[in-house]
């Protein structure tokens, strides 16, 4: 065979391969395109406006969530959340109960498979994709990283990325909230704000320091002392309150990701609705040792 053919064949094999591929990769592209779809009809079904902010609900006890993908919105003085979890919910909430800021140490989101976290793993590909720059990535130890934090606004848990969603959402400034984050040094690190947050907060930071000048250091340990007690105070009462509504919420949880993990789908989505029926595999549980 001349140099010709030679040239010819390997053409040939060249466009081969590239059909072959293409028919492999046309699978692939064509579910990526339903999940879109199906994703444009969940919005639409609830009727979400094109002016909506994606965020991700690191966990709720309200909605009984770990990792769910969710949209936000305002509606005049109202904030609307739709939450994907197996049967979508759309919750209507006065915009003042966003208005608490607290913060809690980050949980590395990659340590953890989807059985862990059943919202995060029954989403579609395309979902997950669409909702992960609003998932903070980090690298740990022991599954907890003490530079970055988690922050409660409202009654979700969110990661840096998605508050600065919300934040923007709402449109208000620092002040309005009352903050309790730990170390509000690490909302600017972890890109927590949006723009027209930063300067107030670093100036609030400065004044802050500022004060602090004035205080010997016997002044300041003893009003660090007062501050520390107050603090563990209410947390004694919180967790006396709400220590009650944690179990169940965990207990729940612990279900759903065993039947997600069984493939027992059909009963995962009748627990979500039938009281009865969940006690019932509760009792299932706690008899193979898992309750």
């Amino acid at each position: 065979m001349n140099t010709l053919g030679y040239i010819i064949l390997a053409l040939f094999v060249v466009a081969a391969i590239a059909i072959y591929a293409a028919a492999k990769r046309k699978p692939s592209t064509d579910k990526l395109k339903k999940q879109q779809k199906a994703y444009e009809e969940l919005l639409k079904k609830y009727k979400v406006p094109e002016g909506h902010y994606k965020i991700v609900i690191g966990q709720s006890r309200v909605y009984s969530v770990y990792n769910c993908p969710a949209v936000i919105w305002k509606e005049e003085d109202k904030v609307k959340i739709l939450v994907m979890r197996l049967n979508p919910v759309v919750s209507e909430l006065e915009e003042e109960e966003f208005l608490f800021l607290a913060s809690q140490p980050y949980i590395d989101f990659k340590r953890f498979d989807g059985t862990y976290f059943p919202d995060w793993a029954m989403q579609s590909e395309y979902v997950r994709e669409l909702f992960l720059p609003y998932v903070n990535l980090s690298k740990t130890v022991g599954g907890i990283d003490y530079k970055q934090q988690m922050y409660w606004i409202g009654t979700i848990c969110v990661y840096a990325n998605s508050l600065m969603q919300v934040l923007t959402m709402l449109g208000r400034p620092l002040s309005d909230y009352e903050n309790r984050v730990e170390h509000k040094n690490l909302m600017l690190e972890d890109g927590a704000l949006p723009e027209n947050m930063v300067e107030e907060l670093r100036q609030q930071l400065r004044v802050k320091k500022e004060e602090e000048a004035f205080y010997s250091p016997g002044e300041a340990e003893d009003a660090a002392r007062l501050q520390s007690m107050e603090k563990a105070i209410q947390g004694i009462r919180a967790a006396e309150r709400k220590a009650g509504e944690e179990a169940a919420a965990d207990q729940i949880n612990r279900l759903y990701a065993k039947l997600l993990a069984d493939k027992r789908y059909e009963d995962l989505e009748r627990a979500t609705r039938d009281e009865e029926f969940r006690k019932e595999l509760f009792g299932e549980m706690e008899s193979q040792g898992l309750g």
